[in-house]
Protein backbone atom coordinates (compact mmCIF):
# COMPACT_ATOMS: atom_id res chain seq x y z
CA UNK A 1 0.00 0.00 0.00
CA UNK A 2 2.77 2.22 0.86
CA UNK A 3 4.40 1.28 -2.02
CA UNK A 4 1.63 2.12 -4.06
CA UNK A 5 1.12 5.47 -2.52
CA UNK A 6 5.28 6.56 -3.74
CA UNK A 7 4.53 5.62 -7.02
CA UNK A 8 1.28 8.06 -6.99
CA UNK A 9 3.05 10.60 -5.42
CA UNK A 10 6.51 10.45 -7.66
CA UNK A 11 3.77 10.37 -10.74
CA UNK A 12 2.34 13.52 -10.12
CA UNK A 13 5.86 15.13 -9.71
CA UNK A 14 6.90 14.08 -12.88
CA UNK A 15 3.68 15.58 -14.88
CA UNK A 16 3.89 18.87 -12.67
CA UNK A 17 7.39 19.12 -13.91
CA UNK A 18 6.32 18.29 -17.45
CA UNK A 19 3.30 20.60 -17.39
CA UNK A 20 5.79 23.45 -16.38
CA UNK A 21 8.18 22.94 -19.42
CA UNK A 22 5.72 22.55 -22.43
CA UNK A 23 3.17 25.73 -20.89
CA UNK A 24 3.42 28.42 -23.00
CA UNK A 25 4.29 31.35 -20.39
CA UNK A 26 7.22 29.86 -19.35
CA UNK A 27 8.75 29.17 -22.81
CA UNK A 28 7.87 32.96 -23.38
CA UNK A 29 11.07 35.17 -22.78
CA UNK A 30 10.67 36.40 -19.48
CA UNK A 31 11.38 40.53 -18.91
CA UNK A 32 14.88 41.04 -17.88
CA UNK A 33 16.30 44.40 -16.24
CA UNK A 34 18.63 46.60 -17.71
CA UNK A 35 21.60 44.96 -18.64
CA UNK A 36 23.92 46.29 -15.69
CA UNK A 37 26.24 44.85 -13.11
CA UNK A 38 23.34 45.28 -11.02
CA UNK A 39 20.17 46.47 -9.64
CA UNK A 40 20.70 50.43 -8.97
CA UNK A 41 18.57 53.43 -8.09
CA UNK A 42 15.54 54.35 -10.49
CA UNK A 43 16.09 56.50 -13.11
CA UNK A 44 13.31 58.25 -13.30
CA UNK A 45 13.16 61.09 -10.84
CA UNK A 46 9.61 60.90 -9.79
CA UNK A 47 9.85 57.71 -7.38
CA UNK A 48 13.33 58.95 -6.46
CA UNK A 49 11.38 62.22 -5.09
CA UNK A 50 8.26 60.76 -3.77
CA UNK A 51 10.30 58.38 -1.32
CA UNK A 52 13.09 60.54 -1.09
CA UNK A 53 11.38 61.39 2.69
CA UNK A 54 11.19 57.62 3.74
CA UNK A 55 14.71 56.99 2.17
CA UNK A 56 16.31 59.70 4.10
CA UNK A 57 14.48 58.34 7.31
CA UNK A 58 15.77 54.86 6.93
CA UNK A 59 19.59 56.06 6.12
CA UNK A 60 19.28 57.67 9.34
CA UNK A 61 18.25 55.08 11.31
CA UNK A 62 21.00 53.08 9.94
CA UNK A 63 23.43 55.53 10.75
CA UNK A 64 22.72 55.55 14.05
CA UNK A 65 23.21 51.72 14.44
CA UNK A 66 26.47 51.85 13.17
CA UNK A 67 29.67 51.63 15.19
CA UNK A 68 31.33 54.34 15.35
CA UNK A 69 35.24 52.62 16.38
CA UNK A 70 33.98 50.31 13.23
CA UNK A 71 33.26 53.39 10.99
CA UNK A 72 36.81 54.64 11.63
CA UNK A 73 38.25 51.74 10.68
CA UNK A 74 36.95 51.52 8.02
CA UNK A 75 37.88 55.05 6.82
CA UNK A 76 41.77 54.62 8.27
CA UNK A 77 41.13 51.40 5.79
CA UNK A 78 40.76 53.66 3.09
CA UNK A 79 43.13 55.86 4.00
CA UNK A 80 45.80 53.45 4.28
CA UNK A 81 45.13 52.21 1.13
CA UNK A 82 45.42 55.69 -0.59
CA UNK A 83 48.85 56.25 0.73
CA UNK A 84 49.48 53.13 0.07
CA UNK A 85 48.71 53.93 -3.85
CA UNK A 86 50.09 57.44 -3.13
CA UNK A 87 53.65 55.16 -2.26
CA UNK A 88 53.80 56.68 0.36
CA UNK A 89 55.32 54.31 2.97
CA UNK A 90 54.84 56.42 6.56
CA UNK A 91 51.94 57.76 6.03
CA UNK A 92 50.10 54.06 5.11
CA UNK A 93 51.63 52.66 8.01
CA UNK A 94 50.47 55.70 10.58
CA UNK A 95 46.99 54.66 8.83
CA UNK A 96 47.19 51.21 9.50
CA UNK A 97 47.81 51.46 12.71
CA UNK A 98 45.51 53.98 13.67
CA UNK A 99 43.36 51.34 12.31
CA UNK A 100 44.77 48.53 14.00
CA UNK A 101 44.11 50.20 17.30
CA UNK A 102 40.71 51.12 16.73
CA UNK A 103 40.27 47.18 15.55
CA UNK A 104 41.96 46.12 19.17
CA UNK A 105 39.21 48.23 20.95
CA UNK A 106 36.01 46.59 19.24
CA UNK A 107 37.27 43.26 19.86
CA UNK A 108 37.85 44.13 23.96
CA UNK A 109 34.69 45.68 23.64
CA UNK A 110 32.49 43.52 21.94
CA UNK A 111 34.24 39.96 23.33
CA UNK A 112 31.47 38.00 22.19
CA UNK A 113 30.30 39.48 18.60
CA UNK A 114 31.77 38.65 15.47
CA UNK A 115 29.93 41.06 13.18
CA UNK A 116 30.08 44.74 14.01
CA UNK A 117 28.24 47.21 11.47
CA UNK A 118 30.88 49.59 9.68
CA UNK A 119 29.07 51.34 6.93
CA UNK A 120 25.40 51.62 5.28
CA UNK A 121 24.23 52.82 2.00
CA UNK A 122 20.29 53.16 1.31
CA UNK A 123 19.16 53.05 -2.21
CA UNK A 124 15.43 53.70 -3.73
CA UNK A 125 15.73 50.88 -6.37
CA UNK A 126 12.14 50.66 -8.40
CA UNK A 127 12.83 48.77 -11.57
CA UNK A 128 9.76 46.09 -11.55
CA UNK A 129 7.38 46.17 -14.71
CA UNK A 130 4.42 48.45 -13.86
CA UNK A 131 2.34 45.95 -15.34
CA UNK A 132 1.33 43.17 -12.63
CA UNK A 133 0.97 41.10 -15.77
CA UNK A 134 4.65 41.37 -16.39
CA UNK A 135 5.54 40.91 -13.12
CA UNK A 136 3.92 37.48 -13.26
CA UNK A 137 6.02 36.45 -16.10
CA UNK A 138 8.88 37.41 -13.52
CA UNK A 139 7.31 34.72 -11.11
CA UNK A 140 7.22 32.51 -13.44
CA UNK A 141 10.35 32.56 -14.88
CA UNK A 142 11.70 32.69 -10.74
CA UNK A 143 9.60 29.38 -10.18
CA UNK A 144 11.01 27.61 -13.32
CA UNK A 145 15.09 28.71 -12.75
CA UNK A 146 14.27 27.76 -9.34
CA UNK A 147 12.60 24.47 -9.69
CA UNK A 148 15.66 23.26 -12.43
CA UNK A 149 18.37 24.77 -10.20
CA UNK A 150 19.42 27.72 -12.25
CA UNK A 151 19.69 29.75 -9.67
CA UNK A 152 21.85 32.47 -11.79
CA UNK A 153 18.56 33.20 -14.07
CA UNK A 154 16.61 32.93 -10.74
CA UNK A 155 18.37 35.70 -9.28
CA UNK A 156 18.50 38.13 -11.93
CA UNK A 157 14.25 37.60 -12.36
CA UNK A 158 14.54 38.81 -9.04
CA UNK A 159 16.32 41.28 -9.68
CA UNK A 160 13.92 43.18 -11.84
CA UNK A 161 10.85 42.33 -9.46
CA UNK A 162 12.51 45.60 -6.74
CA UNK A 163 10.44 48.14 -6.05
CA UNK A 164 11.87 49.11 -2.85
CA UNK A 165 14.12 51.19 -0.45
CA UNK A 166 16.87 49.07 0.02
CA UNK A 167 18.79 49.39 3.42
CA UNK A 168 22.15 47.51 2.50
CA UNK A 169 24.40 47.11 6.15
CA UNK A 170 28.14 46.17 6.03
CA UNK A 171 29.86 44.58 9.29
CA UNK A 172 32.91 44.34 10.31
CA UNK A 173 34.56 40.72 10.74
CA UNK A 174 36.21 40.97 14.37
CA UNK A 175 37.27 37.37 13.94
CA UNK A 176 39.57 38.18 11.25
CA UNK A 177 39.77 41.84 10.58
CA UNK A 178 42.22 42.83 12.76
CA UNK A 179 45.07 40.54 11.75
CA UNK A 180 44.37 41.59 8.21
CA UNK A 181 46.00 44.70 9.24
CA UNK A 182 48.89 43.96 11.41
CA UNK A 183 49.76 41.61 7.78
CA UNK A 184 49.30 44.71 5.54
CA UNK A 185 51.20 46.69 7.57
CA UNK A 186 54.07 44.16 7.98
CA UNK A 187 54.26 44.30 4.44
CA UNK A 188 53.85 48.10 4.12
CA UNK A 189 57.41 48.07 6.26
CA UNK A 190 58.98 45.66 4.09
CA UNK A 191 58.05 47.65 0.78
CA UNK A 192 55.75 45.23 -0.38
CA UNK A 193 53.08 47.89 -1.44
CA UNK A 194 52.00 46.23 -3.78
CA UNK A 195 51.19 42.96 -1.79
CA UNK A 196 50.21 45.44 1.01
CA UNK A 197 47.28 46.85 -1.43
CA UNK A 198 46.45 43.51 -2.39
CA UNK A 199 45.84 42.50 1.34
CA UNK A 200 43.75 45.38 2.13
CA UNK A 201 41.63 44.41 -0.58
CA UNK A 202 40.86 41.23 0.45
CA UNK A 203 40.17 42.60 4.29
CA UNK A 204 37.51 44.51 2.40
CA UNK A 205 36.29 41.91 0.43
CA UNK A 206 35.31 39.98 3.76
CA UNK A 207 32.82 42.52 4.91
CA UNK A 208 29.59 41.14 5.53
CA UNK A 209 26.47 42.12 4.09
CA UNK A 210 22.78 42.53 5.18
CA UNK A 211 19.86 43.41 2.70
CA UNK A 212 16.54 44.79 4.55
CA UNK A 213 13.70 45.82 1.92
CA UNK A 214 11.03 48.66 2.46
CA UNK A 215 8.79 47.90 -0.33
CA UNK A 216 7.49 51.35 -2.09
CA UNK A 217 3.76 49.68 -2.89
CA UNK A 218 3.63 49.00 0.87
CA UNK A 219 4.27 53.02 1.33
CA UNK A 220 1.94 53.83 -1.43
CA UNK A 221 -1.06 51.92 0.08
CA UNK A 222 0.06 52.95 3.60
CA UNK A 223 -0.32 57.03 1.85
CA UNK A 224 -3.57 55.69 -0.15
CA UNK A 225 -4.99 54.67 3.41
CA UNK A 226 -4.08 58.23 4.80
CA UNK A 227 -5.74 60.29 1.96
CA UNK A 228 -8.75 57.81 2.18
CA UNK A 229 -9.17 59.01 5.82
CA UNK A 230 -8.77 62.62 5.62
CA UNK A 231 -11.18 62.99 2.42
CA UNK A 232 -14.92 63.92 2.92
CA UNK A 233 -15.79 63.52 -0.29
CA UNK A 234 -17.45 60.08 -1.04
CA UNK A 235 -16.01 59.31 -4.77
CA UNK A 236 -12.54 61.14 -4.20
CA UNK A 237 -12.43 58.59 -1.10
CA UNK A 238 -13.44 55.49 -3.02
CA UNK A 239 -10.68 56.55 -5.37
CA UNK A 240 -8.03 56.75 -2.62
CA UNK A 241 -9.34 53.04 -1.56
CA UNK A 242 -8.86 51.75 -5.00
CA UNK A 243 -5.29 53.21 -5.28
CA UNK A 244 -4.64 51.58 -1.76
CA UNK A 245 -5.81 47.96 -3.76
CA UNK A 246 -4.16 48.13 -6.05
CA UNK A 247 -1.03 49.35 -4.24
CA UNK A 248 -1.59 46.20 -1.66
CA UNK A 249 -1.86 44.12 -5.13
CA UNK A 250 1.37 45.11 -6.30
CA UNK A 251 2.49 44.26 -2.86
CA UNK A 252 1.40 40.74 -3.03
CA UNK A 253 2.76 40.46 -7.10
CA UNK A 254 6.11 41.21 -6.05
CA UNK A 255 6.17 39.09 -3.05
CA UNK A 256 6.88 41.78 0.00
CA UNK A 257 5.86 40.89 3.50
CA UNK A 258 5.01 37.73 4.67
CA UNK A 259 2.68 35.50 2.48
CA UNK A 260 -0.28 35.81 5.58
CA UNK A 261 0.28 39.40 5.83
CA UNK A 262 -0.22 40.03 2.32
CA UNK A 263 -3.37 37.79 1.85
CA UNK A 264 -4.57 39.32 4.97
CA UNK A 265 -4.08 43.29 4.14
CA UNK A 266 -6.08 42.20 0.71
CA UNK A 267 -8.86 41.08 2.38
CA UNK A 268 -9.36 43.91 4.32
CA UNK A 269 -8.66 45.99 1.60
CA UNK A 270 -11.53 44.41 -0.80
CA UNK A 271 -13.77 44.30 1.87
CA UNK A 272 -13.37 47.95 2.40
CA UNK A 273 -14.06 49.00 -1.11
CA UNK A 274 -17.48 46.93 -0.87
CA UNK A 275 -18.26 49.01 1.57
CA UNK A 276 -17.06 52.20 0.46
CA UNK A 277 -18.86 50.93 -2.56
CA UNK A 278 -22.03 50.13 -1.01
CA UNK A 279 -22.41 53.21 0.71
CA UNK A 280 -21.76 52.62 3.71
CA UNK A 281 -19.35 54.01 7.20
CA UNK A 282 -15.87 52.83 6.34
CA UNK A 283 -14.04 55.19 8.78
CA UNK A 284 -13.71 51.99 11.31
CA UNK A 285 -11.76 49.96 8.29
CA UNK A 286 -9.45 52.41 7.12
CA UNK A 287 -7.90 52.75 10.98
CA UNK A 288 -7.47 49.26 11.16
CA UNK A 289 -6.24 48.71 7.42
CA UNK A 290 -3.99 52.01 8.58
CA UNK A 291 -2.81 50.35 11.84
CA UNK A 292 -2.26 46.86 9.84
CA UNK A 293 -0.45 48.44 6.98
CA UNK A 294 2.13 50.66 9.27
CA UNK A 295 2.69 47.28 11.41
CA UNK A 296 3.28 45.64 8.66
CA UNK A 297 5.97 48.11 7.55
CA UNK A 298 7.67 48.53 11.38
CA UNK A 299 8.28 44.61 11.13
CA UNK A 300 10.09 44.73 7.76
CA UNK A 301 12.46 47.51 9.33
CA UNK A 302 12.80 45.22 12.80
CA UNK A 303 14.30 43.07 10.38
CA UNK A 304 17.86 44.94 10.26
CA UNK A 305 17.65 45.26 13.77
CA UNK A 306 17.37 41.19 14.24
CA UNK A 307 19.95 40.93 12.00
CA UNK A 308 22.48 43.12 13.94
CA UNK A 309 21.60 41.02 16.98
Amino acid sequence: MRSKRVWITLAIAVVVIVALFIWKPWREAAPTPSPQAGPVASQTPSPANRYEPERAQAEAGAQQALDAEAVAVLAKTDEAQSRIAAKDKAGAIRALEEAAGKADILVGRNPAAALIPAATEVQIIDVAPADLGQVRKLRRAVELAVLTDDFPKARVALDGMRSEIRVRTYYLPLATYPAALASAAGLVERGDLTGAAEALDRARSTLAMTDVAIPLPLLAAETAVEAAEADTDAQKKLGHVEAARAALERTEALGYASRDVRKALLAEIREVERQAKGGSDIKAGLEQLQERISKAIGDLKAERKSAEA
